[in-house]
């Protein structure tokens, strides 16, 4: 077995230029999976939950594959579900403060799961990101790995640079568009999010066409069960709560 590079070490067992590729898929997953399976659950709707103009969400990437380079060493599942749950946690934590005091708002709010912090990370939360790091570490880090090995390297290379090129520019224009920095940079991204906009409202509007079919019915039906019996935890933690701040007075 050949001995990985410092750069390999730091990513993933990946050079640079595989490692961009494989977070792209990650930062895609995820927001896509925050876009329609976290909002329909959360919302009932698509939404558009990714903090870029781009469809992608950084803080998915990051984690997954930083939290291989930490953890596929573990063996133990239920333990590598533990230890990448805290990680995941205290990476949301600091990340909701963060972007809370930049764009003076919240893009996600645990407070109607029991267990929570301040509605930014939840213990519920933290344990599903547990058993999807688990599942990515063990199976589809390897395989997205070996995909973007196979690439040659100056094709990577050419789509490393692209994609950065891209990327810091939303970011960059992302910035100066919420935080209002200029106005006709600001009126631009704002024309881009309506678009975006305009295109969930069509999505969701095909979703309430199909949503009265037998297995939506049913889907909603036991989403319904779950909500209800989420609301029931959370209220027995607030009282537990409300009572212990009773008797500390």
């Amino acid at each position: 077995m050949n001995e990985l590079t410092l750069v390999e070490k730091l990513f993933a067992g990946l050079d640079f230029p595989a490692w961009t590729l494989v977070a792209l898929v990650y930062a895609f997953i995820g927001w896509f999976y925050e876009s329609t399976i976290f909002s329909l659950c959360e919302q009932g709707k698509f939404m558009d939950r990714g903090v870029f103009i781009g469809p992608l969400c950084p803080i998915y990437c990051m984690v997954c594959t930083f939290s291989y380079d930490l953890f596929h060493p573990v063996e133990e599942w239920w333990l590598l579900i533990i230890l990448a749950g805290t990680v995941t946690s205290i990476v949301e934590l600091i990340t909701s403060i963060t972007m809370e005091a930049l764009f003076h708002k919240r893009y996600w709010d645990y407070s109607y799961f029991p267990l929570n912090f301040d509605g930014r990370i939840s213990v519920v939360a933290g344990l599903f990101f547990g058993v999807a790091l688990t599942i990515m570490v063990k199976w589809i880090h390897p395989g997205l790995s070996a995909v973007a090995k196979s690439i040659p390297y100056n094709v990577r290379l050419i789509a490393c640079i692209v994609i950065w090129v891209i990327f810091v520019t939303d970011m960059i224009w992302t910035t100066i568009g919420n935080m209002r920095l200029n106005k006709p940079i600001a009126a631009a991204y704002d024309k881009v999010i309506a678009w975006k906009q305009r295109r969930f409202d069509a999505i969701n509007l095909w979703k309430s066409k199909v949503e009265k079919t037998a297995p939506i019915r049913a889907f909603r039906f036991l989403l319904a069960k779950g909500k209800a019996m989420n609301r029931k935890l959370v209220d027995i933690e607030n009282k537990i709560k409300g009572k212990d701040k009773k008797d500390k007075k």
